[in-house]
């Protein structure tokens, strides 16, 4: 396809995308509208090159109200400005009912739970999408079919949900641009299929202070890298990939002390190991348990100066593999132990951070001047067990009603070996424009 019919087909597309939005709102009276056109590019801090990655340029919600009954989605275009790529994602399709007790939602959605900003171990539900794991919130995750039921007594509050089909995270393969990515081939993958999850969420307020206990009971979002594929032949192992069973029981709370306001939770994470009984069956053979944190404290000045430190940390408690190796080390060596792929026990849940480090520290500032038409933000992150960093700065200006520019730097540091170091090629700036309707 040559190029200049790509971007005549994407212009048409976004055209559709726009006009179909907009008509909607002005045929139904019940119609809510709203969205954004969001262009954008990112550039290397090292040599000024593009790096193309995709991004969603245009994104719009639409909420349909008749009653106690409401229908709301959230539709986003993706965009890749290398070969002009575009993708239309529906992120969030559901139906809502707000009956007296409490309300039910049935559909493709996008749930939030925990008490901490972005970083949340008790926040399990959904799959991440690694192209935007920089970005906040809902923003980063990834609907998946789903019915919820909330319940509220007094000032208790009980969540349910269940998920009818597992779905793991969207990791970016083959991306030179990007600098994560499995450190081999994946040859097999197992899939879970008839994977039925679900969880739970009771939340009530103690003294003036917000506590919540959740479960859930599924798959990891992340897949594991342990495994083997049947039948083995000997001098030749091949790899298996595939999402450990889990269970994760959690906790947060939400306080105030003065002019301040705590935020924390943990969860402890019991991973289920795959049944492998010999070498001459498939299967993922690591069990672990592992305990994940994230405590934040924010505080604002009399200036309005927003500051908030986040400490993230991560305790793995217990990690099958050094048992199953020291049984199992004369079948295995007899089939050459040399092609399994081996590497230290990584949790498949939780929140991302606990990929880069074991125990990390968080800071943010933020400050909106100009009558709120000019957002000034600053972040560091500071892993306080090796010796890597990353430092970030952006700024929103609004110029005009429902215009904003917006630029940002992020520059990651960290000595030989450490995750961050990988990333020193990836520092860079991005510069975009948007427009919210």
């Amino acid at each position: 396809m040559k190029k200049g019919f790509r971007i005549l087909k994407f212009k048409k597309d976004l055209f559709y995308f726009f006009v179909f939005f907009q008509v909607s709102s002005h045929l139904f009276a019940q119609v809510t509208v709203s969205g954004s056109f969001q262009p954008s590019k990112m550039f290397r801090l090292t040599n000024q090159s593009e790096i193309s990655l995709p991004f969603r340029i245009a994104e719009a919600e639409v909420g349909y109200s008749l009653g106690d009954f409401e229908l709301k989605s959230n539709t986003a275009m993706e965009y890749r400005w290398e070969n002009n790529e575009n993708e239309l994602q529906f992120r969030e399709a559901y139906l809502m009912w707000y009956p007296s007790w409490g309300e039910v939602k049935v559909g493709k959605q996008i749930h939030a739970w925990g008490a901490v900003d972005g970083n949340n171990p008790t926040d399990n539900l959904n799959p991440y999408d690694y192209y935007y794991m920089f970005l906040p919130g809902a923003d980063r995750k990834i609907g998946t079919v789903s019915g919820s039921v909330k319940y509220y007594w007094n000032d208790w509050q009980f969540e349910g949900v269940y998920i009818p089909d597992h779905v793991g995270n969207r990791v970016p393969f083959g991306e030179k641009d990007f600098p994560f990515g499995p450190p081999i081939d994946i040859t097999e993958f197992i899939y879970n299929e008839k994977s039925p999850e679900f969880g739970i969420h009771v939340q009530t307020n103690i003294f003036g202070s917000d506590i919540g206990f959740s479960y859930f009971n599924g798959f990891d979002r992340m897949f594991s890298e342990f495994g083997i594929i049947n039948p083995p032949t000997p001098g030749n192992i091949l790899p298996v990939f595939a999402f450990r069973k889990t269970k994760a029981f959690g906790v947060n709370l939400v306080s105030f002390i003065q002019d301040f306001t705590l935020r924390s939770e943990a969860s402890y994470f019991h991973s289920k190991k795959y049944d492998l009984e010999n070498l001459n069956e498939s299967g993922i053979w690591e069990e672990g348990e592992y305990i994940q944190f994230a405590f934040q404290l924010e505080y604002i000045t009399e200036n309005n100066l927003m500051i908030s430190s986040q400490l993230i940390g991560q305790e793995i408690i217990y990690d099958s593999w050094d048992d199953y190796y020291e049984n199992k080390s004369s079948s295995i060596d007899s089939v050459s132990i040399d092609h399994i792929y081996i590497r230290s026990f990584q949790p498949g849940l939780g929140t991302p951070f606990a990929s880069f480090t074991d125990l990390g520290l968080l800071l943010s500032v933020s400050a909106n001047y100009f009558d709120d038409a000019l957002e000034l933000m600053g972040n560091t992150f500071i892993d306080l067990k090796d010796s890597q960093s990353m430092l970030g700065m952006s700024a929103n200006y609004t110029p005009i009603n429902n215009w904003k520019i917006n630029a940002s730097i992020s520059k990651f540091m960290g000595e030989e070996g450490t995750q961050f170091n990988n990333m020193e090629d990836f520092s860079h700036f991005q510069i975009g424009l948007a427009y919210h309707f």
